[in-house]
């Protein structure tokens, strides 16, 4: 990833730190990035495709950053939990809202990215059973909709629930899947 995109995706992220994405304007991440609008539409079709990266970028460091599925679920809620303000300027009040199914669709691609690596140092059960399912991408919705979901879930309660009960739930939620992927 280039400067420029790396300074989009930073003033993005700290827009929405203050702000929800519906209102977030083009004009506003260059501002924020100290960047031209032309420099914004030669990288980027519009915020939602920034957003997109945005995303990708971070879930993609989660994943570089985990040797396990214990770590990426542990590390991925405690990115949200740290980001509290952020999550909830995208995802609205409500399950049904676009970002919910964006959230899916991004991370379901990283899992499958994941099992289809040829590096395959860090295969890991979940990322094993997608590669060897004979449908893949569903089961990885599958997956990735578990993780998303209890993230939700925590939103939903107000984040009242600690951290380490979110994992610990996500991580039974997602091993039960996976035996049950395995029968």
């Amino acid at each position: 990833m280039n400067r420029t995109v790396r300074d989009f995706q930073n003033a993005l992220a700290t827009i929405l730190e203050t702000k929800p994405f519906e209102k977030i304007t083009v004009d506003q991440i260059c501002n924020e990035a100290l960047l031209h609008r032309s420099s914004f539409y030669r990288y980027f079709h519009d915020k939602y495709d920034l957003l997109e990266q945005l995303i990708n970028t971070r879930l993609n460091q989660i994943v570089e950053e985990s040797d396990t599925e214990d770590d990426f679920i542990q590390l991925t809620i405690s990115y949200l939990g740290n980001h509290k303000k952020v999550f909830r300027h995208l995802s609205g009040d409500s399950a049904n809202s676009t970002f919910y199914t964006e959230m899916i669709r991004i991370l379901s691609e990283v899992l499958l990215k994941q099992a289809d690596s040829e590096r395959q140092v860090k295969v890991s059960e979940v990322a094993k059973e997608i590669h060897d399912s004979s449908n893949p991408e569903l089961l990885s919705y599958v997956y990735a909709g578990a993780i998303i979901g209890g993230c939700y879930w925590w939103q939903m309660n107000s984040y009242d629930v600690p951290v380490q009960k979110v994992v610990d739930f996500v991580k039974q939620t997602v091993l039960q899947l996976s035996s049950a992927s395995i029968q």
